[in-house]
């Protein structure tokens, strides 16, 4: 999906939707590729907010691109894109990993379902080809976390009745749209874009108080992660993002006035931390869950953890190379556990992305697993230095959050991710203009 100017398209060019032409496999058509890039920023604005309203416009994102053709333009940037190729292959593994499973149907179909969500990351590299897009897409999801941003701050003041932590009854914490793990980490990668935000405007020279604005709101997320919502999950990717902006300023950017920023940043959060009863409470719980793993490890989610991971190497030494097949985690952890108790806790996921992966896919859906991260790494580096800081956070996000449970698993963070990811390296190898322009049609100011 290219642009092109209106004027200089073919006379043969309809602006309206053609469903029978004969170019249907080699151009996209221009009304629903415009489609497709609204979707996907609609997309982007309804994660946050609900699971139901992202399937829906997920679902009619996916009935338009196949109806907007074009699959040999999507091929050509797709093989470009190592990236786009390195999630293609993880789902390839992934379906042909049902041919040796031995799980129910419904736990198959459960996976497939789940890890079909890794397909929004070549989507929006073949929708969002125009810069303009992928802001938008950006935009979209900025706004609906300043918008949890906002009503979470409120909710420390009003319990309002249609907050989840009001719903959930669970007092002193302020999470609003998803679970608070969900939240923070979500939270956790916006500190990175507004300080993104900001250091942008500086650089375009834009008037201050927009400037000092969107610091301010990176300093009030992190201080809401810290004393507002629990989790150590959302503690621990907000200290490894903001390291991450320390090292992109340091190492890529090369820019001394962004490192000295970066580094204010970090020195003003950790002070905030070091006071937050909050943080101190639950790494206390965390240390004492883990001396205490082998008396209480079922009364402990660390203890819990810790059980699911050893089992779930037993698991990847009886089957090292392929695994046990998709969808085959529940039924095989259960025939390995402690006891039904055991079983019944442990059984949806080993609260590691990791060990999920190697236990159903094998060393080689594991591999693929560590390349589909590399590959986006790869892209990130070849983003503007502004958007390397949100990519790099969102990628370090991912990495930590997997050690801690399996997101990709999980219908919030499994259309998060990719979908951020695909926004994010969408921008990293542009088509040559020449060959696309021969190959697709859009409107101007839209990828189609």
């Amino acid at each position: 999906m290219v642009l092109v100017n209106p004027s200089k398209q073919s006379p043969h060019t309809s602006t309206g939707i053609q469903l029978r032409r004969s170019d249907f496999l080699d151009r996209v058509d221009p009304t629903l590729g415009l489609y497709c890039g609204w979707l996907v920023v609609a997309v982007a604005a309804s994660v946050p907010l609900g699971t139901a309203a992202s399937n829906v416009l997920g679902g009619a994102l996916l009935v338009t691109l196949i109806l907007a053709g074009g699959y040999r333009a999507h091929w050509q940037r797709w093989r470009m894109h190592p990236f786009a190729l390195a999630t293609l292959v993880l789902c390839a593994i992934i379906f042909l990993a049902v041919s040796y499973s031995h799980a129910p149907v419904d736990e198959i179909l459960r996976a497939l379902k789940k890890y079909a969500r890794l397909l929004y990351a070549p989507i929006a590299i073949a929708v969002l080809v125009d810069e303009r897009w992928r802001r938008r897409a950006l935009m979209a999801w900025m706004a609906s976390m300043l918008l949890t941003l906002a009503l979470s701050y409120l909710h420390a003041a009003w319990a309002f009745p249609l907050a989840r932590s009001t719903r959930e009854n669970e007092v002193g914490d302020h999470f609003i749209f998803k679970h608070h793990i969900t939240q923070n980490v979500m939270m956790s990668v916006f500190v990175v874009a507004a300080f993104a935000e900001a250091w942008r405007l500086r650089a375009n020279a834009d008037s201050r108080w927009r400037i000092y604005a969107w610091m301010l709101i990176a300093f009030a997320a992190a201080i809401n992660i810290l004393f507002f919502v629990w989790g150590r999950a959302g503690y621990l990717t907000l200290f490894a993002n903001l390291l991450v902006v320390a090292l992109v300023a340091f190492v890529a950017a090369r820019d001394t006035r962004l490192t000295v920023v970066a580094a204010g940043l970090i020195a003003v959060v950790i002070t905030a931390a070091s006071v937050s009863d909050s943080l101190h409470q639950r790494f206390h719980a965390a240390v004492s869950e883990v001396e205490s793993s082998q008396e209480r490890g079922i009364a402990t989610s660390i203890g819990q953890r810790m059980e699911y991971a050893s089992k779930s190497v037993d698991l990847i030494e009886a089957r090292p190379i392929l695994g046990w097949g998709t969808g085959s985690y529940a039924m095989e952890y259960c025939r390995i556990a402690k006891s039904p108790e055991w079983c019944k806790l442990g059984a949806y996921n080993p609260h590691n992305q990791f060990l999920f992966f190697a236990v159903q896919f094998g060393a080689l859906g594991l591999v693929a697993l560590l390349a589909w991260l590399a590959t986006a790494g790869m892209s990130m580096r070849r983003l503007p230095i502004c958007e390397q800081l949100v990519g790099f956070a969102l990628l370090a996000t991912l990495v930590v959050h997997s050690m801690l449970d399996s997101p990709l698993y999980i219908v919030t963070e499994g259309t998060w991710y990719p979908l951020m990811l695909g926004i994010f390296a969408a921008g990293a190898y542009p088509l040559n203009k020449d060959k696309a322009r021969s190959a697709t049609l859009s409107t101007a100011g839209h990828s189609g």
